[in-house]
């Protein structure tokens, strides 16, 4: 029995240090990329020119609506995986190979689907995209090719595995990147960003494959197991509302680029996009929480009692709720200056785009945070129809609000689609999962609600009345920003439900610091 819960502890406190690696890894990962695109969006902008770049932007989206033929199997696969180790205790479960080997095989069935689809998709593409044709072929057959091997990041994300992939991940973009660079500069257009994709891409999946054999054979089978028709319906079946979620997805995420690109040209799209990108950038720190947390929370979910799961959504709630009013407050002070800083003033969207973005980027992170927990908790019928009716009011609402505002109506259609569809919905659910009342888990929110209201109006003030324009300003405006921000929301992390996750990783590295400036070390001085 002591053994036993001595495993128990073990693999809970394995589960941490895995999730913090990720988390830290991850946010080096968005970090670079950010720093990298600074320089890599103009430089693409001067030897592409905005038409070009901008048709890259909008052919790009074509893989998201390909990536719908997975069926909502491989991305089901992390959850599935993170259940089987949750109940085995450990990586180590005979489920796996089983597991694994079903769903490689299921996979290997949609490939011709997905073939067929990809050229359909690929022979649609208007004729006005003239340039884009052949290296979207490449990239569209790299696609297809690699599409069956996606299940390893699949199964590397459910054994949480997550340090490891944090740094393929960066490592195979910085081999993508600098390929792009080189064949830009030897002026290869449009197919130098098609050949570091697939760099990317194939690099990613050779790396993946080499860590599930060599760290985790135990999780991949010998030979593919025979896979029953009886077997393959109930995996599609428990992966056919994860599709249609994936559906609503689409529908959310780069369909406003569809319709801007659409209605009003491929050259909108590029200052829609440059107003965004700082904002996209910094989304994903908050973003990346909830996405590391998954599989984590699925474990709970075999064994931990509803109290526990109310505890863990809430602090992850308020988590994110402070990582992104923290990107508000930094963005509304320096976008206008950074987007004429970085691409030119021409290519800034204007203040109220940036005010709609990030009141955009701030309802949808507080419904993700709902919707990766309920997720975990099996509820994905729920939230498939929720995100399809988003979606399509999302779609309708931006349709014809660009008619009437120009690219912020694409911006304004997102936010009546959350408001009106997925926050009433998702948060019911939520607080009736937790057993406790809607008004109650959002009471929780009220500290870091009326401190980040008054921020932000200060911070939309202060955009207002003056504008950096140097790299150093905005560095230092937008440091200045976070710092005041942080010092405001300081007395949270030590409140409940937060407090019980901070304050444990917090006291080691107090307690060490504060015994060594009670006790120097031996020729070391304290003042």
């Amino acid at each position: 029995m002591a053994a036993a819960a001595r495993r128990s502890r073990d693999f809970i406190v394995t589960r941490t240090q895995r999730f913090l690696g990720g988390l830290s890894l991850g946010y080096l990962n968005t970090a670079v990329v950010m720093v990298v695109a600074l320089w890599l969006t103009p430089y693409l902008l001067r030897h592409l020119g905005d038409h070009e770049y901008g048709l890259w932007l909008l052919g790009a989206q074509v893989l998201v609506y390909l990536a719908l033929m997975d069926l909502g199997v491989v991305a089901l696969l992390p959850r599935e995986v993170a259940y089987a180790t949750g109940r085995a205790g450990g990586d180590r479960s005979h489920e796996l190979p089983q597991l694994v080997g079903e769903t490689a095989r299921l996979v290997l069935w949609q490939t011709p689907a997905v073939a067929l689809a990809a050229f359909v998709t690929w022979h649609l593409v208007p004729s006005s995209w003239g340039s884009l044709q052949w290296p979207l072929a490449l990239v569209v057959l790299a696609f297809v090719v690699l599409f069956p091997f996606r299940l390893f990041q699949a199964v590397l994300q459910g054994l949480q595995d997550l340090p490891f992939l944090g740094a393929a991940q960066l490592g195979a973009w910085a081999v993508g990147t600098s390929v792009t660079v080189m064949l830009v500069f030897a002026r290869w257009g449009l197919y130098a960003l098609a050949v570091g994709w697939i760099a990317t891409q194939g690099l990613t999946v050779l790396i993946f494959q080499w860590r599930l054999r060599r760290r985790f054979a135990d999780a991949v089978p010998d030979q593919l197991p025979k896979l029953s028709s009886t077997r393959a319906r109930i995996q599609l079946g428990k992966g056919a509302w994860v599709s249609v979620s994936q559906v609503a997805q689409v529908l959310l995420n780069g369909t406003d680029i569809m319709i801007v690109g659409k209605l009003l040209g491929p050259s909108a799209v590029v200052p829609f996009v440059c107003t965004g990108k700082l904002i996209s950038l910094l989304a994903n720190q908050p973003n990346l929480l909830i996405q590391m947390a998954g599989p984590a929370l699925s474990e709970l979910r075999t064994g931990a009692v509803r109290e526990r799961l109310f505890t863990v959504s809430t602090a992850l709630n308020q988590a994110m709720l402070l990582g992104s009013g923290a990107v508000v407050c930094v963005v509304l002070a320096v976008n206008h200056g950074f987007v004429r800083w970085w691409v030119g003033g021409e290519r800034f969207g204007g203040n109220v785009l940036t005010v709609l973005m990030l009141l955009s980027m701030l309802l949808r992170h507080l419904n993700l945070t709902a919707v990766y927990t309920l997720f975990a908790f099996g509820h994905e019928r729920r939230l498939a129809i929720t995100g399809v009716a988003d979606g399509c009011v999302t779609v309708f609402a931006s349709s014809i609000l660009v008619h009437v505002f120009g690219a912020p109506g694409a911006v304004l259609g997102s936010i009546v689609g959350v408001t009106l569809v997925s926050l009433p919905s998702n948060m019911t659910a939520l607080a009736r999962e937790d057993g406790v009342s809607l008004i109650e888990m959002m009471r929780v929110l009220y500290p870091w609600f009326w401190r980040f209201c008054l921020l932000a109006m200060v911070a939309m003030g202060f955009s207002v009345l003056w504008v950096p324009t140097t790299f150093w300003l905005l560095a230092l405006v937008g440091l200045t920003a976070a710092s005041i921000y942080a010092l405001a929301m300081v007395p949270l992390l030590a409140q409940p439900p937060l407090a019980n996750y901070v304050i444990p990783r917090l006291a080691p590295i107090l307690g060490k610091w504060s015994r060594r400036f009670r006790h120097p070390v031996v020729g070391e001085s304290v003042s």
